[in-house]
């Protein structure tokens, strides 16, 4: 792997450094490289070639298919951030992971509320957080809830806009106004107590995140 990252690297940037590890892959890109004009942060674009072109060397030299995740750091303007970059893209590849699964890319500036979560060091906490902002919803078990839950989330997505989350889940305008009056039996009056909606939101980003 750390041959097929130093390819797929230097393809980009000859002066990068690439050093492996025990279980991790470290590489140091000039952001030259991959942005025009220099500065700012390393978009999509250049660093999923990077990672695609070293998933293809690696498979090349496997008889059976491996997937790595990738974590991508804040670009820094002196070797003194460098330590600082390093921990932001190892919170990226394991947030990305829990989020996307193995193989996922994940840029730390776009991690979002993810990142606070990550910072919560005891999973029973969100464990808890989700079954008392939730309830029986949490459960995965019954097919009805998980559907429950969905339109829940899409209506959230949409700030309640009822019209369009019957439309994005093909429901007719009546039937998800029934199931709103379901949601609100269960969860409380969350269409007119904003702090209840964000909870809601929370609590369903915590059950996104895999391994927790």
């Amino acid at each position: 792997l750390a041959a097929a990252w130093s390819t797929a690297v230097r393809r980009h940037d000859r002066g990068a450094a690439v050093a492996s590890f025990a279980h991790e892959i470290v590489a140091v890109v000039g952001a030259d490289a991959v942005t025009e004009g220099g500065g700012g942060e390393l978009p999509a674009g250049p660093v999923q070639a990077m990672v695609k072109e070293a998933a293809a060397l690696f498979a090349e030299h496997l008889p059976v298919r491996r997937t790595f995740s990738t974590g991508i750091s804040r670009t820094v303007t002196c070797p003194a951030e460098l330590p600082e970059a390093y921990e932001q893209a190892v919170k990226a590849v394991r947030v990305g992971r829990q989020l996307h699964g193995a193989g996922a890319r994940a840029h730390f500036d776009q991690l979002g509320v993810y990142r606070l979560l990550s910072l919560v060091s005891d999973p029973a906490e969100l464990h808890a957080f989700v079954r008392e902002t939730l309830g029986e919803l949490a459960a995965d078990d019954e097919p009805e809830l998980v559907d429950l839950r969905r339109t829940l989330q899409v209506l959230l997505e949409t700030n309640l806009n009822v019209a369009e989350t019957a439309r994005r889940l093909h429901f007719h305008y009546n039937t998800l106004r029934y199931r709103i009056g379901k949601l609100e039996r269960m969860l409380g009056a969350f269409t007119e107590d904003a702090h209840l909606r964000l909870n809601l939101t929370l609590a369903l980003h915590v059950l996104r995140m895999r391994g927790i």
